[in-house]
């Protein structure tokens, strides 16, 4: 996969990213409405995953982004990489 520094890379990222986030948004919407309405646990608990994971792809996005970036300046900064990690 080829990737550009700023620019039109970075604009489609954050907006890949904007996009997860609307979607996890509609989700969390939805947890609370099932929440009020009485579903069952395990209903929402099953939403509840389909959040994290979704959180989860979109942190993956972000952090190999960051990583691309140091790697692109050459600025290797392990203080940086164990902060995105913990």
């Amino acid at each position: 996969m080829f990737f550009i520094t700023g620019g039109i890379r970075m604009s489609e990222v954050r907006k890949a990213v904007s996009n997860r986030l609307a979607k996890i948004e509609g989700h969390v919407k939805s947890i609370k409405k099932m929440t009020d309405e009485n579903r069952s646990y395990d209903d929402i608990m099953l939403q509840m995953a389909a959040v994290k994971k979704a959180l989860q792809s979109a942190e993956k996005v972000i952090f190999s982004e960051q990583m691309k970036e140091m790697v692109e300046q050459g600025e290797f900064n392990q203080k940086r990489v164990d902060s995105y990690i913990k």
